[in-house]
């Protein structure tokens, strides 16, 4: 494994910058109160060797630091470059035995404690330490049947999508299985074919499902709450929250990203193949500490930019 290692002082003053910027963001969401998306805007790409190296890049996250941690599937690995793409470090490899993965298709965040890994052609999830360093199974080979998403609780437990019995396997920070959110069926709250999850700030779980062309929307404790549809199609593989409690959905059959109120069904704003002007495969979504939003662009290997921004009213029914 590649040892972390820092440019400096340099890095050191854009992950400062970075925590300081998520704070004040934060101070203005809480004085203001919540506020819909109404414009999506492309804002360049993401440069660095280690980028433009990825073969078939499935999710993306950002941890504690502001380092940006990619699965990059085509070449069995995990990957963390700084806010400016430059390489920290990279761990993998193909290979079934502990640390090693087989297609590695999902990441999570335990802020300052742990990376978690679907490490799907194994079907297992890994842990590893902030450094990249190996730590344990908490899922081993099926133990959560077919995994196709994962995602951290804010008490530390582990969300794992389950293809298989299609609902979300729920395991606590201690590896406790928990009872498991969502069931099967076509009705409202039920899941066919669930692929992604995110988790908001009010503890809300959106789980994203393109058997349903649906993104189903529970509390906490698993009541189901609404579902989220577009009038045309929906084929959701990526989710991601904002600090406002907005949802983000990268609809992958028609290549863009919709954005949906807090609280409602709404949709305020998308941002697709036209306007980014490219072919458009999203994999990955996520926040950085400027209150961007990161796409990871599978078909491209790329990492894109988009700008939000917000207003009082909504601009799209």
């Amino acid at each position: 494994m590649t040892p972390f290692t820092s440019t400096g002082f340099g890095r050191a003053l854009r992950r400062g910058a970075c925590v300081i910027l998520a704070l004040l963001a934060t101070a203005v969401a809480s004085a203001a109160g919540p506020r819909p998306i109404v414009s999506l805007a492309p804002a360049g790409e993401l440069s660095g060797h280690a980028i433009e190296a990825l073969e078939r890049p499935g999710d993306v996250a950002v941890d504690h630091r502001g380092d940006i941690v990619i699965a990059d599937a085509g070449a069995h690995r995990v990957i963390i470059v700084d806010p400016a793409g430059d390489t920290v470090t990279e761990f993998g490899g193909y290979g079934w035995e502990e640390g090693r993965f087989d297609g590695p298709s999902d990441v999570a965040i335990y802020p300052g404690f742990y990376v978690y890994v679907l490490d799907r052609g194994n079907r297992r999830v890994q842990r590893f330490d902030a450094e990249g360093d190996f730590v344990d199974l908490p899922i081993a080979e099926d133990e959560a049947g077919s995994p196709t998403g994962i995602e951290v609780g804010p008490s530390g437990e582990l969300l794992v999508v389950d293809e298989d019995s299609q609902v979300v396997r729920v395991f606590s920070q201690f590896d406790e299985a928990l009872e498991p959110i969502g069931h099967f069926g076509a009705e409202m709250g039920g899941l066919v074919a669930p692929a992604a999850i995110a988790v908001g700030p009010s503890r809300e779980i959106a789980v994203g499902d393109p058997g349903r062309a649906a993104v189903e929307i529970f509390d906490e404790f698993g009541s189901h709450l609404r579902t989220l549809t577009a009038p045309d199609t929906l084929a959701p593989s990526a989710l991601a929250f904002d600090r406002e409690g907005n949802l983000l959905v990268a609809d992958v059959y028609r290549g863009r990203v919709l954005s949906y109120s807090r609280g409602s069904a709404r949709s305020t704003a998308s941002i697709g193949r036209d306007a980014l002007g490219v072919a458009f495969d999203p994999a990955g979504l996520v926040f950085d500490g400027r209150g961007d939003l990161l796409v990871l662009d599978a078909g491209g290997g790329r990492l894109l930019r988009i700008r939000v921004e917000y207003g009082d009213d909504a601009t799209r029914g």
